[in-house]
């Protein structure tokens, strides 16, 4: 392969890559306001970002990828008429869940190419170990949010920090409850067709460098939601 066709295969995946963006963060925006705004979740807490976001992290890089839930959760709060980076105590928890999120998409990076693997060669392990996966994120997830209405609204003390947690508790088990649905009727098909049945160019191979505007906002909406 020459140089002009390296290029043009990497212009493709490019191209390519920022369409898949695209796609999915207008379908993280649309799916979670009609879901919220016209109440059809099918029960609480169900939403669909979480799915998006390890989707993204197996066809797009990086470099990209860590957009889809951050434009998703802003234009959808937009949307929604949700306070964004401003206001009160209240408000500031918009922080830990944005921050929440962009930690899911550190992890699937991480596991990136087992994750591909488990999808491009379905069995019932690698179907559970996917659908598993999704069920961690959300426990993460929601560990990383509830520490955040502890630290940002009751008195830093294990015995309030323990409190907060088992009250979330039945929203983290709605919670788990949308990542089993999403995973099972999202992730997999959409995962096994688009590897095994299309001939859609994969990302590069991830470099360091195609890592640092994730880790850098991460790190940053961090310090703000500790500050304020």
């Amino acid at each position: 392969m020459n140089i002009k066709e390296i290029s043009q295969k990497t212009k493709t995946s490019i191209f390519h890559e920022i369409s898949v963006l695209f796609l999915f963060i207008i379908t993280g925006i649309v799916g979670r306001t009609v879901l919220v705004e016209m109440q059809i979740q099918p029960f609480p807490n169900f939403e669909i970002i979480m799915v998006l976001t390890f989707l993204a992290v197996l066809f797009i890089r990086p470099t990209l990828a860590f957009m889809v839930p951050l434009f998703a959760m802003i234009g959808s709060d937009l949307l929604l008429g949700n306070a964004i980076f401003a206001g009160s105590q209240m408000n500031k928890i918009i922080f830990f869940t944005y921050t929440g999120f962009l930690l899911i998409t550190m992890i699937s990076m991480l596991i990136r190419k087992q994750s591909h693997n488990r999808l491009k060669y379905l069995t019932l392990p690698s179907m559970g170990a996917i659908i598993g996966t999704g069920v961690v994120f959300v426990l993460i997830y929601d560990l990383w949010t509830n520490i955040g209405w502890w630290y940002l609204m009751y008195p830093h003390s294990i015995e309030y920090l323990m409190s907060v947690l088992i009250a979330g508790v039945p929203f983290m088990v709605y919670h788990v409850l949308s990542a089993l649905f999403t995973f099972t009727l999202i992730a997999i098909p959409i995962g096994y067709l688009i590897l095994n049945k299309t001939s859609l160019p994969q990302p590069l191979e991830t470099r360091i460098w195609h890592r640092l505007p994730l880790i850098t906002i991460t790190i940053l909406l961090v310090i703000i939601s500790v500050i304020g």
